[in-house]
């Protein structure tokens, strides 16, 4: 059984949850779940595969091979749309390819919908998510199952390639070696400003980032999946990011045969005794979605061998890599359509709830901790929170460009310009602007009266 952690100071306590319940509670969605990536694995192929499959996992598909195959996909589909949403450091395209029944050409064509938005391998040294997305956008933009058919009347599925220049140099960062997953604050690289847009633009309700980690001894299962853990984050967008791990997408991946853990937890004899990594970093996509009120995880499969079968056989691994990501995000699918009304709906409720604490200077800013840690510190959490913030004239050239990327919006005025807590971007808002925040943009005047 799964446990969580409970973090008092450096203190490690392990233990059952409710969240952990919940699984068990919902096995059944597991089964369903494996039913329909099988349905996906017989949907016709149109004669489309990637080099990745047509090599049995011996090459990894390139940049250049994967575009023509997402345009032959575009062309030989009406549920699929492809879109240019940016481009990289070097100039190539960031392509957010979006499968829907019909397709979906715009974000007002998802107003009244919902979406669900694959990052498909945000560092260039981690392929699998990148195939993983490949195979999966082509099995959903032809699959004849009526439950998928369902689904994509309703929702549409995006698939974003957000890091080509990493892809093409087979490097963590981009072409600056720029690591994009530290840059969801300050939004210094067009790749992470590419995906501020689209999150900002397109709204997806749902969120799976995919990643790969180094197995090692005591964290070596075939993958590892965690949910946002900023204390910022709305507590029902974190309570159903927790019940998309544990419930759908971490025993959709191990009905499958393969074995999964805690992203960052070191686990003996099915014990966890310590943590290493999955904080709360703002600047972390996984932790910056949910303080968008996107339902979100990270799912990292093992790079490496992790049975005595892939030990003698790297295509195995290869392929188990791939699989592991395709899984995961067939248990988000299955997440979204159980719950797609429930979902969309509380993005929405969450930005309002933000809207109307911020109003009221109700609950604790927190600059650091995280969900299973609660900050020691007085610089760590503001239990009388601001009403907003004041910008110098400088401060709005240096940083206003940003915040209208982060969807914060300020008013001007004689000293420069007021930035109301008072709304949706609330839990982004003092990460940005204060003093106390390690990774902030500036630091502009807390103000306690507006």
């Amino acid at each position: 059984m799964a446990c969580a952690l409970a973090l008092v100071g450096t203190a490690l306590v392990t233990g059952p949850t409710a969240a952990t319940a919940d699984k068990t509670a919902d096995s059944a969605a597991a089964v369903d779940a494996r039913t329909l990536e099988k349905s996906l694995a017989a949907a016709p192929a149109q004669g489309l595969q990637t080099p990745f499959e047509a090599s049995n996992g011996a090459n990894w598909t390139t940049v250049e091979q994967a575009q023509s195959f997402l345009e032959d996909l575009d062309a030989s589909s009406e549920r699929v749309a492809l879109h240019e949403v940016g481009a990289s450091g070097e100039g190539r395209p960031i392509n957010l390819m979006t499968i829907g029944s019909p397709s979906q050409q715009s974000p007002e064509d998802i107003a009244d919908g919902s979406m669900v938005l694959f990052n498909c391998s945000i560092h260039g040294d981690e392929p699998s998510g990148r195939e993983g997305c490949l195979q999966l956008a082509r099995d959903m933009s032809t699959t004849t199952d009526p439950a998928w058919n369902r689904l994509l009347k309703r929702t549409t599925v995006g698939f974003l390639y957000t890091n080509p220049d990493g892809w093409v140099a087979d490097t963590r960062g981009n072409a600056e070696g720029t690591d994009i997953n530290r840059d969801f604050l300050a939004l210094e690289t067009t790749e992470a400003q590419a995906l501020a847009e689209v999150l900002r633009d397109w709204k997806p309700d749902v969120l799976n980032d995919l990643h790969e980690y180094g197995p090692r001894e005591y964290y070596d299962t075939a993958a590892l999946v965690l949910w946002p853990r900023n204390r910022n984050v709305d507590e029902t967008i974190h309570r159903l990011s927790q019940r998309m791990v544990n419930n759908y997408t971490e025993p959709q991946i191990e009905s499958q045969g393969m074995t999964s853990g805690i992203y960052g937890l070191l686990v003996k004899d099915g014990v966890p005794f310590q943590q290493v990594a999955g904080d709360g970093q703002a600047r972390i996509l996984r932790n910056y979605a949910g303080l968008k009120h996107v339902t979100g995880q990270l799912t990292e499969a093992a790079s490496g061998p992790v049975t005595a079968e892939e030990e003698n056989d790297p295509l195995l691994t290869n392929r188990r890599r791939v699989s592991v990501q395709y899984s995961s995000a067939v248990g988000s699918l299955a997440m979204v359509s159980e719950n797609r009304n429930r979902l969309a709906r509380q993005s929405e409720a969450a930005a309002e709830r933000a809207t109307e604490a911020g109003a009221a200077q109700s609950g604790v800013v927190y600059f650091d901790g995280q969900d299973n840690m609660v900050p020691t510190t007085s610089e760590g959490a503001e239990p009388d929170p601001m009403c907003g913030y004041q910008l110098t004239d400088a401060q709005v050239q240096a940083v206003g460009s940003t915040l209208e990327l982060q969807d914060v919006a300020w008013t001007e005025n004689a000293g420069g310009a007021f930035v109301s807590m008072a709304q949706p971007s609330k839990p982004l808002i003092p990460l940005l602007l204060d003093a106390r925040s390690e990774y902030g943009l500036t630091e502009a005047t807390p103000l306690d009266e507006c």
